[in-house]
């Protein structure tokens, strides 16, 4: 709570200092002209209020939409690139799945199909030993070599079944590269696993941020247009910060780290408490600017297929809203002091014209610093669906901004509602234990 705060009044007063510089500038600008075309109190004021309205325009264009255009400029640039790879380290693909067999028979082709210089293997976890998911695999590790499958008992309990898993399929891995996917994901490309494994040639390169977006064609209960656009500001927001070497989050259904990186860091021992985290909360853990990698070309896009869209979304939702107060407290306090600052600008606006509804003066102000606000932002959250090829804001954009913030209010009371839902409650010991359990002695 006092990193939040902190970090709140840090940008506040940055803010209130900018303000102040810009207000004074604009003074000397609404005196001369006062004397020049005899401007009244009233519109004077209401001048005064346009400026402190482009000064916070200003600001949101410098801090947020700069981010924005990062990874419009870095999908771009990826999509350019279509060499192939070669001289490829070897990679254990390790997918996660929870009593879902379909699942797992429309993902295995794609992933033993792919075509990887480097070698691999797929490693799939049965979380709770689902029986049909258990003769699906059987079956298929006759006659695919590099097929493995383990399991986690149907009966574990008070600790995070996933984390559990991904823990036991990186101990079974045999290779440095680790690249996570669930049974939900959905690839289509066979260049996938290079353009996600190529960046661990780096050796700076610990971690790989890929990206993943749910399937919402031909499905019922499709979330609402406003529930995809704040779907993709979310990932838009992390993967930005990633790229500006502030990483925070992934995504479980696209993502990648080295084996050592996870021993390194003990596992998730740190977020043993909580039943999420295994994609926010480790790689903040484990994250610097130097180590992280964002892969966008649109060969390494997946997408998730879910019975329910519209409810995963928000499970989703909720689960990262909690999260959020254990992994990228800055980032997160950066954004919203962003779009806090959208408000400021309305309220500003709406309070200029209201002071001098005549003046023509006020009023072109006004509309010129509106444009100049909204048609980049409309222009850069545009570029940045179609570069990851999601659905397209088009004209949505201020709407869909200013309502994020309410929207995250209300999560934030739900998520904290189902506090204990949250947590795992693990009674298998102190960390030490997990500890135990990440140890690489057993390689």
């Amino acid at each position: 709570m006092a990193l939040h705060l902190a970090a709140t009044s840090s940008f506040s007063r940055v803010y209130a200092v900018y303000c102040e510089r810009f207000c004074k500038f604009a003074q000397i600008i609404a005196k001369s002209l006062t004397v020049t075309y005899n401007i009244d109190n009233q519109a004077l004021i209401a001048l005064t209020l346009s400026c402190l309205a482009a000064a916070t325009a200003i600001a949101i264009l410098i801090i947020y939409a700069r981010r924005i255009i990062l990874v419009v400029r870095n999908a771009r640039r990826q999509a350019d690139d279509t060499n192939q790879v070669f001289g490829l380290s070897p990679a254990s693909i390790i997918v996660y799945a929870y009593e879902n067999p379909d699942g797992v028979a429309a993902l295995l082709p794609s992933l033993l199909s792919q075509d990887y210089d480097g070698g691999f293997e797929v490693i799939v976890v049965n979380d709770g030993n689902d029986e049909a998911t258990d003769s699906l695999l059987r079956e298929l590790e006759a006659t695919h070599k590099n097929l493995y499958h383990t399991f986690t008992p149907h009966d574990t309990r008070n600790v995070s079944r996933k984390k559990l898993a991904i823990t036991l399929g990186i101990k079974a891995a045999r290779y440095e590269s680790i690249v996570l996917v669930t049974a939900d994901s959905r690839i289509t490309s066979q260049r996938w696993l290079e353009k996600m494994a190529r960046h661990f040639n780096d050796p700076e390169k610990d971690i790989v941020i890929g990206y993943a977006f749910p399937d919402l064609d031909n499905v019922a209960n499709t979330p609402s247009r406003a529930e995809v656009q704040d779907w993709l500001i979310d990932i838009v927001h992390y993967l930005a910060a990633a790229l500006d070497g502030h990483t925070y989050r992934g995504d479980g259904d696209n993502l990648a780290y080295r084996r050592s990186l996870f021993f390194k860091n003990k596992g998730f021992s740190q977020s043993l408490n909580l039943s999420y985290g295994d994609d926010d909360v480790f790689i903040h853990q484990c994250a610097t600017p130097r180590n992280v990698a964002v892969e966008l070309s649109r060969e390494s896009h997946v997408s998730t297929s879910f019975n329910n869209p519209r409810e995963a979304m928000k499970h989703k939702k909720l689960q990262y809203t909690f999260t959020s107060s254990h992994a990228g407290k800055w980032q997160h306090r950066l954004y919203g002091f962003c779009l806090a600052l959208l408000w400021v600008w309305l309220l500003l606006t709406v309070a200029s014209i209201a002071i001098a509804p005549r003046s023509l003066m006020v009023i072109g102000a006004n509309i010129v610093v509106a444009l100049l606000l909204w048609v980049p932002l409309i222009a850069s959250w545009n570029s940045a669906s179609r570069a990851l090829g999601g659905h397209r804001f088009f004209f949505s954009v201020p709407l869909a901004l200013l309502w994020r913030p309410i929207r995250n209010i209300i999560y934030y009371i739900k998520s904290h509602r189902a506090h204990s839902g949250q947590y795992a409650w693990q009674t298998l010991g102190p960390s030490a234990n997990w500890s135990k359990l990440t140890d690489d002695t057993a390689k």
